[in-house]
């Protein structure tokens, strides 16, 4: 049976830029947006305030559902329900965190320039066609990393 990981990612905004983090993973370093697991007893939203201020130095309101992602790794035997929230920045300033062992870097990416970091086509598209402001909420990959078939992060 899959392991599996509930997820919170937030999509913090402001006029022309999206904040990114660029994660050290197994698979390789990936451009994704802030966020990562929630822990038990906790609620999605505050799974992501506290995901965002400890990946970028931000608090951050979640407004609204953004979209879901329901990612299937094979190879590895992993699943990922990831809930992408809209946030709004309450206050601080985005920083690399001295004591995440995962996060390597952060930055304030122009809304055009997105797709040149985001490069897995199951975390970019949904990302892209919120911004494009298409209705879609729920994105199904049901084998999303399969590098030897261009599945997963380039």
């Amino acid at each position: 049976m899959a392991t599996q990981f509930v997820m919170g990612l937030g999509l913090v905004e402001d006029e022309e830029n999206i904040l990114l983090v660029l994660n050290r993973w197994p698979i390789g370093e990936v451009w994704s947006l802030p966020g990562g697991r929630m822990e038990p007893g906790e609620a999605m939203t505050d799974c992501v305030v506290r995901e965002v201020q400890e990946e970028t130095g931000l608090l951050v309101a979640p407004v609204e559902l953004a979209y879901i992602i329901d990612v299937h790794n094979q190879p590895h035997d992993q699943h990922f329900l990831v809930h992408v929230f809209s946030c709004r920045v309450v206050t601080g300033t985005p920083r690399v965190p001295q004591n995440d062992e995962y996060v390597v870097d952060v930055l304030w990416a122009k809304r055009d320039d997105v797709a040149r970091y985001i490069t897995w086509p199951i975390y970019r598209d949904p990302l892209l066609a919120y911004l494009a402001g298409h209705e879609k909420k729920y994105w199904l990959d049901r084998d999303a990393y399969r590098p030897e078939e261009g599945k997963g992060p380039k």
